[in-house]
């Protein structure tokens, strides 16, 4: 019975390790270098054939981390913002050499939809790094991180960062309970709806005031911020997060070197240039999607290594 039970608990330690991703069990170092790494690149390389290429990758890893509607919900926003932008920047940017029409005095030239093409899609890689952020990037691998350098600043960081979530989950339910007596913003006239709208906001500063004031006392009883505190929670950097580590440090530093010269850049204005690729900026490509599916790579050998196990 013994030998029974250990049996069953070590196959649920396996299966609890297994549903987690191995990206998720890298030291944090390794994670956050990862994730600034991916903004930059998504900021620095503006090519069509680069941002394609990452925006498609972004959305395999947060396939991978099971994100299917957080990744659903950000690309309705993304799209609605990538038609929001590339409408807006060709009617107030008129600057370009390739003219495509003409309404009413307004210039819409081929360098502004393409400028605004290209800064959508940046902004759309953006907002799908930051939904992989948010369940990669937990808040004590966050204070494990910064807690020594500035316990404060993390803080403040970290109630920011809360911040806007948490107020968009505590209106939806302060409107669901305020419909019950009467309250909503989707029937009647516009005065009353925005007579409804202001009370739903009052209920929602007052409750989160209260509890703002409630957090404060907790953290002073606990005695926060009388001395340094170190994290519950240790991560050891091991032999496998040092060479992701360094490869991630060598390799977008060559991509940066290179983009310094002007590779994965697409030239807009003042006249559109081409968007073929050489032979070092296909190089650089091929670079910058391995950092990128860093994920999927390690996912992808943990399934060949127990797959050859087996």
């Amino acid at each position: 019975m013994a030998v029974y039970g250990r049996s069953r608990s070590r196959s649920r330690r396996t299966s609890g390790l297994k549903s987690q991703l191995v990206f998720d069990q890298l030291n944090p170092i390794v994670i956050f270098a990862y994730y600034v790494i991916t903004i930059a690149f998504s900021m620095t390389f503006i090519h069509p054939i680069y941002l394609v290429s990452e925006l498609l990758i972004m959305i395999a890893v947060n396939l991978l981390a099971k994100n299917q509607q957080k990744t659903l919900s950000a690309l309705q926003g993304a799209l609605f913002m990538m038609l929001f932008i590339v409408v807006m920047n060709p009617i107030m940017n008129n600057h370009g050499a390739h003219v495509i029409a003409t309404f009413g005095g307004t210039v819409i030239t081929a360098e502004a939809v393409t400028y605004g093409f290209l800064m959508a899609l940046s902004l759309a890689i953006l907002m799908l790094i930051f939904v992989s952020y948010n369940q990669s990037m937990t808040n004590h691998k966050f204070l494990y991180l910064f807690n020594r350098l500035s316990p404060q600043l993390t803080l403040l960081t970290m109630i920011t960062m809360r911040f806007v979530p948490l107020f968009i989950r505590r209106f939806t339910n302060i409107k669901h309970v305020q419909k019950t007596r009467g309250v909503q913003m989707e029937t009647g006239s516009v005065r009353a709806r925005s007579h409804a709208g202001m009370r739903l906001m009052e209920v929602l500063l007052i409750n989160s005031l209260v509890d703002a004031l409630q957090t404060a006392d907790s953290m002073t009883a606990r005695g926060y911020g009388a001395q340094k505190r170190t994290s519950y929670q240790r991560y050891r950097l091991t032999q496998r997060d040092g060479w992701l580590l360094t490869g991630l440090i060598v390799s977008s530093g060559l991509c940066f070197y290179l983009a310094k010269q002007g590779v994965g850049r697409l030239a807009v204005y003042p006249v559109l240039g081409s968007a073929h690729l050489d032979q070092t900026g296909w190089l650089c490509l091929v670079l910058v999607l391995l950092i990128d599916s860093l994920p999927l790579l390690l996912e992808g050998w943990e399934y060949l290594w127990w797959t050859l196990r087996k």
